[in-house]
């Protein structure tokens, strides 16, 4: 059911769209680098982040809008998630600056998928630079008083999406209950809604060339009906070159890069059809940052050491324990001593074994180290275990949870396969990236893609 759910939900929407008012906003392309722009419900989707977008629309044409966007977002635990975008936009003698602040909340309905449902809830004001104004009418009382002007607004916003490894599909209502600014002072609330619905998907996943193609329709009160589409290849994980075309408008084109935390695009459209070719191209360039949470290992808290008095035995007391120590044998130790004995030499060994990075099989030296866990439990035959996979913090959320289990699971096939009971391991689990055994942000951050035991039931 919820596989249905999955692949049913893009299709909704899209019916969603075709029903629903709404006004217009300014057109980015840099969408697919970073999907707030869309949708405020993809907060906590991946690290925590912060996008930079300055786009210079039709160039050639004078008083052309210019639009600065700032885009942060970043997830609280395993469920919130906060959002904030900053847009600037100057046209001739007029400014707009809006901001919104963005909740989601999120819940999975498969093991490669969730679902985020967010809102936004934003502050918009207007400025008229009337002292920058060329006035032509002297009777004009809006131009021709030297003086900026102001007005202010409220609006707010609602989205849904479905984030998985490949998939990601939303729809967003922009608009949702607002006011315009408006310099005669009258702000009445209205509902003109503009909805976005987006699709994605991601082809050869995990290889050296990925392919995406986007999906996006923007629907408008009173106006147009804009259908785009755009193709992105991913180059090793590094390199992104799209194409694609705007109905009603023109081609789109699209060239990224990521070098570590640091993002960086640049993106044009240019105008092709009757109604477009006069407005010649539009440039867009994109700077972004990115970095994924870690936390400490705790230290393993030390066993305090019982300190007994000092006190000097008598002959008669040395003798009498000379007697009961040859009459009383020792005890053997408790099979649950052993249990904790075990656990710590299992775990010497398992931090040698390290998986590649996006990897959950092993070979070379890491693959031996699984010969000495086999040949260790095989000699404590009464030990339960539990498998734990881990992984450092590159990736989505949901795609390290995934690698985690994989990896726990590999190991234990590979424990049996060389003669270790299967009842003996008790369960195969994964953490992923929650549960860092080192700093993620040093060079041990490698270490972090392994495996360890735990005592089982």
């Amino acid at each position: 059911m919820k596989t249905i759910i999955t692949y049913l939900l893009p299709i909704i929407i899209l019916i969603i769209s075709k029903s629903v008012n709404a006004q217009q906003n300014s057109l980015f392309n840099t969408y697919s680098l970073d999907p707030l722009q869309l949708n405020i419900a993809y907060a906590g989707a991946a690290c925590t982040e912060a996008n930079v977008h300055y786009r210079s629309q039709w160039i050639g044409l004078k008083e052309a809008p210019k639009l600065l966007q700032l885009n942060a977002h970043t997830a609280l635990g395993k469920s919130n998630a906060l959002a904030l975008r900053v847009n600037s936009q100057t046209q001739g003698i007029l400014n707009t600056l809006q901001a919104t602040l963005g909740y989601s909340y999120r819940f999975r309905i498969s093991e490669k998928a969730k679902v985020h449902l967010g809102i936004g809830i934003g502050w918009t004001q207007a400025a008229l630079n009337s002292q920058k104004a060329v006035v032509m009418d002297a009777n004009d009382v809006t131009l021709n008083n030297s003086s900026r002007q102001t007005a202010n607004g409220f609006d707010s916003e609602f989205g849904a999406m479905v984030v998985g490894e490949k998939l990601k599909a939303g729809v967003s209502v922009l608009h949702l209950y607002n006011t315009n600014p408006d310099f005669s002072g009258s702000n009445a609330y209205k509902t003109l809604p503009q909805v976005n619905t987006q699709v994605s998907y991601i082809f050869n996943k995990g290889k050296k060339v990925e392919v995406e193609p986007w999906l996006l329709n923007r629907y408008t009160v009173n106006g147009d009906n804009v259908v785009e589409g755009i193709l992105n290849v991913h180059f090793i994980k590094m390199i992104t070159v799209g194409a694609g075309y705007r109905s009603n408008y023109g081609v789109i084109g699209l060239l990224g890069a990521k070098v570590g935390n640091i993002k960086l695009a640049y993106s044009f459209d240019y105008g092709t059809t009757k109604n477009a070719t006069n407005m010649g191209s539009s440039h867009q360039v994109m700077l972004g940052f990115s970095m994924c949470k870690t936390a400490k290992a705790p230290k393993p808290a030390e066993e305090p050491v019982a300190v007994t008095p000092t006190v000097q035995p008598t002959v008669e007391a040395v003798k009498e324990e000379v007697i009961v120590a040859q009459e009383v044998k020792p005890e053997e130790p408790k099979k649950e001593e052993v249990k904790k004995d075990i656990i710590p030499e299992l775990n010497a060994i398992a931090d040698k074994v390290i998986f590649e990075i996006n990897k959950s099989t092993l070979k070379g030296e890491p693959l031996t180290k699984v010969d000495e866990l086999a040949d260790l439990m095989k000699k404590n035959p009464d030990v339960i275990i539990n498998i734990v996979g881990h992984t450092c913090n590159k990736g989505t959320d949901e795609l390290n949870d995934m690698l985690s289990i994989r990896r726990s699971t590999y190991v234990r096939n590979q424990l049996v396969k060389r003669g270790v009971k299967p009842e003996n391991i008790n369960r195969s689990k994964g953490v992923g990236s929650d549960s860092p055994l080192y700093d993620n942000n040093s060079e041990l951050q490698s270490k972090n893609r392994t495996i360890r035991f735990e005592l089982g039931k």
